[in-house]
Formats: C-alpha cells, structure tokens, sequence
C-alpha cells in the first residue's frame, strides 16, 4: 500500500493559514525542504513560556509532535538556542512560530513525550 504525504511545503502553508484563522498569527521562520523537510513548531506562550514540538512518526506510521524541551515550556532564550541546534544539524527543517498569546493552540496530532 502506498501512502501519500502532503508536502512539507503545503502542510506548512496550510498551518500557517488555520492558525491565522483560528486568532493564533504563525510565521515561517525558516524554510526547510519542500518536499520532506521536518517540521518544528515554537508555540511562544509568552508569560507562558515557549513550547517547541518536532513532526515525528510512532511505529505505524501515524504523525505525532515530540516535545523538545520541559513540558512546563522554557524562555525564548533557551528555546531559539535550542532551534538553533537543531537546524545546524537539519538545514532542511521548517521552523514556524505561532503566538499563543491565550494559551489555546492544540497540536493537530498528538503529543508525545520520547
């Protein structure tokens, strides 16, 4: 059986437009492959702190967001070095902010903590 993934490019672009309508503004902050690049979401929070969830797949198949970093969300600070690091070692990774200001935004898939 063959699957048929969106492109990395189009789920992006995509995200970014629900998020806007949802009253959530997401931005591209780096553009990665468009066809398989990754893809690293940082929810700032603000007071809150910021979350940072990669594009991963379980066993079977099924997308999930890993969580990078505490679950109880770190500074900006810590979470641009963080995505730093993580793009010099994947320069093919989009990195979109979304500004949660509300605390509202829910992943499209779910959370995984390994």
């Amino acid at each position: 059986m063959q699957h048929h993934r969106l492109t990395s490019k189009l789920w992006v672009d995509a995200h970014v437009r629900t998020c806007h309508i949802e009253g959530c503004p997401a931005f591209i902050v780096a553009k990665g492959d468009a066809e398989r690049g990754g893809i690293l979401l940082k929810v700032n929070r603000f007071k809150d702190g910021v979350h940072l969830y990669e594009l991963s797949r379980d066993f079977d198949g099924n997308r999930l967001w890993r969580r990078l970093g505490p679950e109880t969300g770190e500074d900006e600070a810590d979470a641009d070095s963080r995505v730093r690091k993580k793009r010099q070692f994947d320069s093919d990774l989009w990195v979109l902010e979304i500004e949660d200001m509300a605390g509202n935004y829910v992943c499209d898939a779910p959370v995984s903590e390994l």
